[in-house]
């Protein structure tokens, strides 16, 4: 019975596998950020419309904002084809639809509404006041579209591939009124 004969060695200048096409450092680039999972940053209010009796936020009110979620992930290596990447994505900005027709761009999401902040205190990094209710037809929906920066290196070799992402919530905005004698 003879056994099987072992493969010849690959010559240097081909390829070990193949069957597997090569890719520039920069496609091993996007087919690591494709695999990428950022958690996508969900807009927030605040102060919340679910502390006060009405459970709506005002019109006219000042209201903080900014994003939940990873907004500072740590970096991740991975390897496409034998190629090493190594990914590290930043949050360059986002941008707030308000559902109400306007839009607020953010590049600072730091400033975080408390009980601790005055009532009525205009957020110093992101804010929006409502001009009309959304009530009685429903609630707002506001938008948060965000742009991630994802610096990859392959090998000595760099770039910044840009990753957009949206996410979203629901507020009921409606008017209060004071009733005087």
């Amino acid at each position: 019975m003879a056994l099987p004969q072992a493969p010849e060695p690959a010559a240097p200048h081909q390829a070990a596998r193949p069957d597997v096409p090569q890719i520039s450092p920069e496609q091993a680039a996007y087919a690591a950020v494709a695999r990428l999972r950022l958690t996508p940053p969900k807009p927030v209010i605040g102060p919340s419309p679910e502390i006060n009796e009405w459970k709506i936020a005002a019109v006219g009110y000042p209201y903080w904002l900014w994003a939940d979620g990873n907004l500072d992930p740590a970096p991740v290596s991975t390897t496409v084809q034998d190629l090493t990447v190594r990914l590290d994505a930043h949050l360059q900005s986002t941008t707030f639809d308000m559902g109400d027709g306007t839009e607020v761009s953010c590049t600072d999401l730091s400033a975080r509404w408390s009980p601790a902040v005055e009532p009525g205190a205009a957020s110093p990094a992101c804010g929006h006041t409502y001009t009309k209710p959304s009530l009685p037809r429903g609630a707002y929906t506001i938008t948060a579209y965000s742009t991630w920066a994802v610096d990859w290196s392959v090998n000595g070799v760099g770039g910044t591939i840009p990753l957009y992402q949206q996410a979203s919530t629901t507020v009921p905005v409606g008017e209060l009124q004071v009733l005087t004698h």
